[in-house]
């Protein structure tokens, strides 16, 4: 069963990966993808290793560009996609 994005609840009303993806304007460090993500540092570096998740290398520096991030997500879960959209209508 797929979860409910559209209905899960952060304090300030209902929450989607993908919308906050959008208020960064800069490329995420791992810490910041492993806290979007819900995930740990070490998830989010066992992913770059094998490939799993877009990133790129800056003077020996990983970093994550938001909007491939962004990209990455809506394709692999698309019902994200969709509730992201219904909670940019609905604002």
């Amino acid at each position: 069963m797929q979860p409910d994005y559209s209905s899960e609840q952060s304090p300030s009303g209902p929450y989607n990966v993908l919308i906050a993806l959008r208020s960064f304007r800069h490329l995420m460090t791992v810490d910041e993808v492993a806290e979007l993500l819900t995930n740990s540092t070490c998830t989010v570096y066992r992913m770059v290793r094998q490939n799993e998740i877009p990133h790129v290398m800056i003077g020996g520096s990983l970093r994550f560009d938001p909007s491939a991030l962004e990209a990455w997500l809506a394709k692999k879960d698309p019902e994200l996609a969709r509730a992201a959209r219904q909670l940019e209508h609905a604002a």
